[in-house]
């Protein structure tokens, strides 16, 4: 079953205000989490707290480092509607090794509410999401 509490604060931190009941309700069921995963490919981010992952860091080993250097611990809540593991909390390296394979969108959140990572549909760079502190790199 999702954790709703961690979808809300990463709803509310990261996504514009104008979709956030829009997202939410697509995280509603299982039915809804399906038609969810065609929209995770255009997530509408707010601006300013998005940073693109260099492109030499946007794999699962180097992926883990950042997060935890940015306060991410051992586990994430995973948003990524066409895998198993959907709406469950993961080890960070498992979850970082199941979505880098994949090439469908996928969300890794770390600390509700104030980080996560977001992996856009391939071939697309990954993006980690801070609501707090400097970015990484060049923002979006």
């Amino acid at each position: 079953m999702p954790d709703p509490g961690h979808e809300r604060a990463f709803t509310r931190a990261f996504i514009t205000s104008e979709k956030r009941a829009r997202f939410l309700q697509g995280l509603e069921g299982p039915k809804r989490r399906k038609e969810m995963a065609e929209r995770l490919g255009q997530l509408p981010l707010l601006a300013g707290l998005a940073t693109e992952v260099p492109g030499d860091q946007d794999f699962p080993e180097e992926l883990e480092k950042l997060l935890r250097s940015r306060g991410a611990g051992p586990t994430c809540h995973l948003i990524a509607c066409v895998l198993k593991a959907d709406g469950r909390d993961l080890p960070l390296r498992q979850a970082l090794d199941l979505v880098c394979l994949q090439a469908a969108p996928a969300i890794l959140s770390c600390l509700p509410g104030q980080l996560a990572y977001y992996k856009p549909p391939s071939p697309g760079l990954g993006v980690v999401l801070e609501a707090k502190g400097q970015g990484l790199g060049t923002r979006l």
